[in-house]
C-alpha cells in the first residue's frame, strides 16, 4: 500500500475503507450491525472479506482486518493497520496469520500470530466476516 493517505499513521478503519470494497463508517465495532442488510455477513472467511473483532476493554473501538488469503478452514492471512506495536510500528499496516480457536469453527474466537515470539497471542472475540457483495434479495411471494 502506498500513497499519502497510507504513508503515515493509519487506523484499521481507515485502512480497510481505502484498501477494501466495504463502504461503512464509524468505529470498527459498529461495522457488524451496520453491515446487516447492506452486505453479506457470515462465519466463513473469503478473500477480501472484512473480519470484525468485537470491542473489549483493551480494544474499545473494536478492530477490522481484510482477509487476504484463506489457508485452511481455521487459518487465514489478514492485512490490517494499527494492530500491535512492533518496534515502534503501531499505526502501520501489517500482514498476520489469524487462527480460529472457536469450539464450533465459526470464527467467533481467534488468535493472531505475534511475530516476535512466533506464537499465537491471547484469544479475541470476533463477530464474523462482512463480504463485499450485497446480500441476495429476499424471495418475493407472489399471490395468485
Amino acid at each position: 500500500m502506498s500513497g499519502p493517505a497510507l504513508a503515515g499513521y493509519v487506523n484499521c478503519v481507515q485502512f480497510v475503507r481505502q484498501a477494501g470494497a466495504i463502504e461503512l463508517s464509524g468505529n470498527a465495532w459498529m461495522w457488524w450491525p451496520q453491515a446487516r442488510g447492506r452486505y453479506e455477513t457470515g462465519q466463513r472467511p473469503h478473500r477480501d472479506a472484512v473480519m470484525v473483532f468485537q470491542r473489549t476493554k483493551a480494544m474499545p473501538f473494536g478492530h477490522v482486518a481484510l482477509v487476504r488469503h484463506v489457508l485452511e478452514s481455521r487459518m487465514i492471512v489478514v492485512e490490517h493497520a494499527n494492530w500491535a506495536p512492533r518496534d515502534g510500528a503501531k499505526g502501520r499496516i501489517s500482514r498476520d496469520l489469524v487462527q480460529d480457536v472457536s469450539p464450533a469453527n465459526d470464527w467467533t474466537a481467534v488468535r493472531v500470530l505475534y511475530r516476535p515470539t512466533r506464537s499465537f497471542g491471547k484469544v479475541y472475540a470476533a463477530n464474523g466476516f462482512i463480504h463485499p457483495n450485497p446480500p441476495a434479495p429476499a424471495e418475493q411471494i407472489i399471490e395468485p
